[in-house]
């Protein structure tokens, strides 16, 4: 029952770190785009803080960030056919993300994307495969 517990709890944890970086996202662009005013941008501080610390709680504590990021040589046979099995699944919706953005840049006929929004492609590239794996499993022993 415990770990049911800390597996449900850890899927908050990811679903407020997916939610922060999206919410980070939308407030940056309001202000750069929409000319919001200035105290959106400085609520990215409580946002930033919210995607900090669920970042650590759910991939460091948890260990799946190492898992994720470790070499072959340190899994298991059951462990190797977990980490494959999230990358396939991460990159797929990576690709699709990735290719809506692109097509909404350009409906919109709206700049580059800038560094902003790379970074967290980059992020998302990062803790697609981690999150999936945090959101099955349970803690990582290593």
């Amino acid at each position: 029952m415990t770990k049911e517990i800390s597996r449900k709890q850890n899927r908050v944890w990811i679903l407020l770190n997916s939610l922060s970086l999206i919410a980070g996202l939308v407030l940056f662009y309001g202000v750069k785009i929409f000319n919001w005013s200035i105290y959106f941008l400085l609520m990215e501080i409580f946002v930033l803080t919210i995607f900090l610390i669920s970042f650590y709680k759910a991939f460091i504590i948890t260990k799946f960030w190492k898992m994720l990021h470790t070499s072959s040589k340190n899994l298991d046979e059951r462990e190797m056919q977990v980490v494959l099995n999230a990358i396939r699944y991460a990159y797929s919706i990576f690709a699709i993300i990735c290719l809506i953005i692109i097509y909404a840049f350009a409906i919109a006929e709206y700049k580059p994307i800038d560094v902003v929004l790379a970074g967290a492609l980059l992020y998302l590239a990062h803790a697609l495969p981690s999150s999936i794996v945090a959101w099955n499993e349970d803690a990582y022993t290593h």
